[in-house]
């Protein structure tokens, strides 16, 4: 007996290293998985995306555009009887370990962008907007990779994107209300985009709003880094600032996803802010409290499998009436907490279930009916009140 417990305890204590281990150093070794056998300069860049073909946007207004895809049973919104253009930087969808950033004519990653996120994220401004999402040089890069690298490849992502805004400004005209909108790898590019290019300049007497998602953004964003742009406290407001970061709500957030970012555009470089505040808009509120959504308010989510399917299908069905959700305080750097007993079909289903508690995939699906509502609103509201 005293030997299988002895073999009990050093098995107990084997895993709680195990464990252990894979929290502080999970990150880093993931990094290292995910890098490029070569070092980052030794071998030639891809060449930067000419934005004048069309095969560099992901979303385009029009015929084919995965931005233009539906849930079932919804009519389509006419192109010239929509209020704005959105402008939209898609997530990271590279897969591969042979660039450090994505070709442009990289087709896996390509198909991934468009039957993904772009139909997934981007489509829920397609009501209120025009929709363009340009394609990128984009990174799996962290801060893990260090400083030096970080700055370097976020850089270059940042001038594509940038390139992509002045051909976006170009093509609509110079009266065009505007929405910014970005999940993840994209919103850290946008968060810079608004400071250099709107925040400050005439640009934002056409600012609708700008949808931020995906990232825990610091308040300093909006105490120090910009001007005139302040978060979004109410689903009419205008010319404001939204961002929210998805996750369970009845498991607790890991050792490394509950740390403040490093990587985040400051004015002057990536080293980010001091340890602050985080902003949380509630999606379905659209208020910055800590108040719960009601379920009945849940306007649909897309389910687990939208998306992936050819184009020119739907994104399947629109689940109502399931979510809740409540923005955490500062001891949970203000996720957005949703609830565990949602309808069964916007979960993880099996063995991964049981590890799922950062919701980073599904911050625009969960709530994809409440999103497009809300551009929608505040589109109205900027147009009446010009």
């Amino acid at each position: 007996m005293r030997k299988i417990l002895k073999l009990m305890l050093w098995s107990l204590g084997v895993i709680t290293l195990l464990l252990s281990a894979t929290i502080v150093f999970g990150p880093g070794i993931y990094a290292r998985m995910t890098a490029p056998a070569h070092a980052f300069g030794a071998r030639p860049l891809p060449a930067a995306p000419d934005y004048t073909q069309r095969s560099n946007w992901s979303a385009w207004p029009g015929p084919g555009s995965p931005a233009e895809r539906l849930p079932d049973g919804m009519t389509p919104t006419p192109l010239d009887i929509r209020l704005a253009s959105a402008f939209f930087l898609h997530p990271t969808t590279l897969g591969d370990t042979e660039h450090w950033v994505q070709p442009m004519d990289h087709e896996e990653t390509r198909r991934g962008t468009d039957r993904g996120t772009v139909s997934i994220q981007a489509s829920v401004f397609n009501d209120c907007c025009r929709v363009y999402a340009p394609r990128y040089r984009q990174s799996i890069v962290s801060e893990y990779h260090g400083e030096d690298i970080v700055s370097r490849i976020r850089t270059i992502g940042y001038q594509d994107t940038r390139s992509a805004f002045y051909h976006f400004l170009a093509e609509i005209g110079p009266e065009e209300p505007i929405i910014m909108a970005s999940h993840s790898q994209g919103t850290f590019h946008l968060v810079r985009l608004i400071e250099e290019e709107i925040d400050g300049t005439p640009l934002m007497k056409r600012l609708v709003a700008a949808y931020a998602i995906g990232n825990s953004l610091p308040q300093a964003l909006v105490d120090e880094l910009y001007e005139d742009i302040e978060v979004c406290s109410t689903p009419t407001q205008t010319g404001c600032f939204i961002t929210w970061d998805a996750h369970e709500a009845d498991k607790h957030p890991s050792h490394w996803s509950n740390q403040e970012e490093q990587d985040i555009w400051n004015g002057i470089d990536y080293s980010g802010f001091d340890p602050g505040p985080r902003i949380c808009v509630n999606p379905v509120t659209w208020r910055t409290d800590g108040t719960r959504s009601d379920k009945g308010d849940h306007l649909g989510a897309l389910t687990l499998e939208a998306g992936y399917s050819d184009l020119d299908t739907s994104l399947g069905e629109l689940v109502s009436n399931t979510v809740s959700a409540y923005c955490g305080d500062e001891s949970t750097r203000k996720w957005l907490f949703v609830n565990g007993d949602r309808d069964e079909k916007l979960k993880l289903q099996g063995f991964w279930s049981l590890f799922m508690r950062n919701l980073h995939g599904l911050d625009y699906g969960l709530f994809w009916g409440n999103i497009r509502e809300n551009a929608t609103t505040r589109a109205q509201a900027f147009s009446e009140a010009q």
